[in-house]
């Protein structure tokens, strides 16, 4: 299996989610819990093992270090990519290709750590998600 080639965006997109990796995901975490109900509403979340995904308005988007910003793709809506590199090869035939093998309508394409993952099922951040998400980080 071959990687895929990454090229630097002329232009970032505006945000629409962020990632938030290893130990990230703690000062994420603190953020998220320091807001309200009516702050979060809005917020979806999605988490892998080591990564989590956050998507939402821009505005509603937590300032957090360590995170990383995505956005979805004009070309290709479903395909949500980092704000800063895009891949090579068109991104409508890298998201028909993804979409075929994963069954996935939406999902984030990520350079590193390398991955792709669904978005389709992405849950409201409430109060019962953010205590779930305390417990997964230990």
């Amino acid at each position: 299996m071959h990687a895929l080639a990454w090229r630097e965006r002329a232009s970032s997109p505006a945000p629409a989610g962020l990632v938030a990796a290893g130990p990230a995901r703690h000062a994420l975490l603190a953020a998220l819990k320091g807001r309200d109900a009516a702050a979060l509403q809005g917020l979806r979340v999605v988490a892998a093992p080591a990564l989590w995904v956050v998507l939402g308005e821009a505005a509603q988007l937590p300032w957090v270090d360590g995170v990383r910003y995505c956005a979805p793709d004009a070309a290709a809506p479903g395909l949500w990519l980092p704000t800063w590199v895009a891949p090579a090869l068109p991104p409508d035939l890298a998201h028909g290709a993804l979409r075929r093998r994963s069954g996935h309508g939406a999902m984030l394409l990520w350079p590193a750590p390398e991955l792709v993952l669904g978005l389709d099922d992405a849950m409201p951040l409430r109060a019962p998600v953010l205590a779930w998400l305390g417990k997964e980080l230990g």
